[in-house]
């Protein structure tokens, strides 16, 4: 469904538009592409399958923020950069990078171009087979699913039981944009105006090209959280591993880590310095794991070793990919700058299921000179109670 609706069309004019692409699923991860529709079979980029009379054009637009937080520089998905360092420039026009769930990206797709213009129709389609929990099993060829060479079958058995078969019957297209006229003067932003190497939207608490930041961070605190798989027993299956410490299922009186503010409290906007720590996220397993930090954004430094994609190096996020699956990492250090707000919260595995069953756990911000930890908020039916926190 897209905004609780399954396969809606929508009306746009031929102007720019942006979109926050969130996905809210439980435990499914997804990765899409914008195509427009052209008539004839043999006319667009892909050609259609014989009877279907329609080929498809895949349709440029900008990335300019991921997880709610503007990049650095608007990064363009139409084909003209290598945005993974892999060699193949084209891979990413109009596709954007595998989605776990919780993260948000906001596009700029602008209708006035691309040969768009009134008439035209667009849809934004999901490539990404995830037909179980455990892991992502890849993505669907573009031309095969708009071709429906790849297509799920629905059958009923003697009992009346449906069930899908043969493919996965979330890969498709899911939401139709229909273009109409627009008489009127589009003055949003330009995005290529902003691309790497051109103007900047905003300066990150971090510039790995920065010498002296660099050398803050060789010399901040280090963290290691290891997300994993215990026994496998339905009373503990996950386990979060901290530093050197054994592997532990979730408990919100631990506390499990406890950066410093750098000044005390702050008046809210405060950017000063802050205390910068690295934390290392990983796991070993098969399982995906979309770890997300509550409060506090951070800067991805490396994964497994290497430079993050151009559109994870310009941003803040508070989500993190860690697993097999293609776009993610089996290790990653992110650069954190904690500046306000102390307090006690939470970082977790946004699988839900995850989750659910203990890959969660406590961090507190704490002032400077704290020497009591913050109490564990226990609820009741007769309102909120306050115990000691255990210390790890």
């Amino acid at each position: 469904t897209t905004n609780w609706l399954y396969k809606p069309v929508m009306d746009v004019r031929a102007r720019k538009y942006r979109f926050r692409l969130l996905n809210g699923s439980v435990s499914r991860y997804m990765k899409i592409a914008l195509v427009e529709e052209v008539a004839g079979r043999r006319t667009g980029e892909i050609r259609g399958a014989r009877g279907q009379n329609v080929s498809w054009n895949r349709v440029p637009f900008h990335m300019v923020l991921n997880d709610g937080n503007i990049m650095e520089h608007a990064i363009p998905f139409d084909g003209s950069m290598d945005l993974d360092g892999d060699g193949d420039a084209n891979e990413h026009r109009g596709i954007l990078p595998q989605q776990s769930i919780a993260e948000r990206f906001d596009i700029i797709v602008d209708f006035s171009k691309h040969n768009l213009q009134p008439g035209s129709k667009l849809f934004f389609v999901n490539l990404l087979e995830h037909r179980n929990g455990k892991i992502v099993e890849g993505n669907i060829p573009l031309n095969q699913v708009l071709r429906e060479r790849y297509k799920p079958v629905l059958s009923t058995d003697a009992n009346g039981v449906s069930t899908w078969s043969k493919a996965d019957p979330v890969v498709g297209k899911f939401f139709q944009l229909n273009v109409k006229a627009y008489d009127g003067v589009d003055l949003s932003m330009n995005p290529a105006d902003y691309e790497p190497g051109k103007l900047q939207m905003t300066q990150l608490p971090w510039d790995r090209n920065n010498a002296e930041d660099v050398a803050k961070i060789q010399d901040a605190r280090r963290r290691e959280f290891h997300f994993g798989r215990s026994s496998g027993t339905d009373v503990a299956p996950w386990t979060v591993k901290t530093d050197d410490g054994g592997g532990l299922t979730a408990d919100t009186r631990r506390l499990s880590a406890a950066p410093q503010l750098a000044t005390g409290p702050t008046e809210a906007g405060f950017a000063g310095d802050g205390t910068r720590e690295v934390w290392t996220i990983s796991t070993g397993g098969g399982w995906s794991h979309p770890i997300h930090v509550h409060f506090e954004e951070g800067v991805i430094i490396s994964k497994d070793g290497e430079l993050p994609p151009m559109w994870e190096i310009g941003a803040r996020k508070d989500v993190f990919r860690i697993g097999p699956e293609e776009d993610a990492a089996r290790e990653m250090e992110i650069a954190y700058q904690f500046r306000e707000f102390a307090g006690s919260f939470v970082e977790h595995c946004h699988n839900t299921q995850h989750e659910d069953h203990a890959m969660l756990l406590r961090w507190d911000l704490e002032h400077p000179g704290q020497v009591k930890l913050m109490p564990s908020v226990i609820p009741t039916w007769d309102g909120v109670e306050y115990i000691d926190t255990i210390a790890l």
